[in-house]
Order: C-alpha cells, then sequence, then structure tokens
C-alpha cells in the first residue's frame, strides 16, 4: 500500500458520501462531521444513513466465502468492503445505481494491466464504483 493508502480511502469516502448529498439521495452530513471521522467509520455513517433514509430496503445476504475481501489480513479493511457491498445494495435495490454496470466497472478496472492488485486498490475501486449512482436511473 502506499503511505497514502488511508487517506486516499478516507478521501474517496468523503467524495461518495458528498456525491450522494449532490445528487439528493442522502441528506447533509457537515464537513466537519466528516473530516473528524476514519474511513471505517465514514462507511458505517453511510450505511446508517442509507438505513434512515431508506427504511423499507430488504438487502440479501451477502456471499462472504466468495467476497473480494475474503483474502483481506485487515479485519476493518475486510469490514468495510462487506458494508461498501451493502451499501452498493441500498443503492441498487432504490434504482440509484445500476449493478451490472456498477459490477462490470469494477471487473475492468481490476483487470486492467495499470492495476496494482491490494486490498486497498480493490476497496478504492469498489468506491469508485459507487459514484455511478444518479438520483434516476
Amino acid at each position: 500500500m502506499s503511505e497514502n493508502g488511508p487517506m486516499d480511502l478516507k478521501q474517496q469516502m468523503i467524495k461518495l458520501i458528498e456525491h450522494l448529498y449532490n445528487e439528493n439521495i442522502i441528506t447533509a452530513v457537515s464537513a466537519k462531521d466528516l473530516d473528524s471521522q476514519t474511513f471505517d467509520g465514514l462507511v458505517i455513517l453511510l450505511r446508517d444513513m442509507l438505513k434512515e433514509e431508506y427504511p423499507k430496503t430488504k438487502l440479501k445476504r451477502i456471499m462472504k466465502s466468495v467476497h473480494y475481501a475474503n483474502g483481506f489480513s485487515e479485519l476493518d479493511l475486510k469490514q468495510s468492503a462487506f458494508i461498501l457491498d451493502e451499501i452498493e445494495q441500498y443503492l441498487c435495490i432504490n434504482k440509484f445505481l445500476n449493478h451490472d454496470k456498477s459490477v462490470k466497472y469494477f471487473n475492468k478496472r481490476i483487470v486492467s494491466n495499470e492495476f496494482e492488485i491490494n486490498p486497498q486498490n480493490m476497496v478504492l475501486v469498489m468506491i469508485e464504483s459507487l459514484l455511478c449512482s444518479k438520483s434516476k436511473l
């Protein structure tokens, strides 16, 4: 991982939260609240915001045994990857994100020649794929 790994993850997560706010998918969160959080805290915060905004959303159980984060040695990053999948479900089920396009983006990015396979980069690409969310699909 680069020295900036956790900061890159946090900045990308803040970008995602701001994007979802700008698309009117979630309600406002102050920049101060975002800056004071860790990456893991931001992932949980976003999931909880979506859970509150869309309480009737029924999530499917995640197949953790075949999940890309299964081999992650860092437990917090592994847990965040699973929560990002829940976030993706909230966005897809509520028609803000096309699941097939999100998966296609993820798969295309991780097999490109320039991509360095490591846990942080995998999670960064997952967050990038969620940036495709729009208020109306």
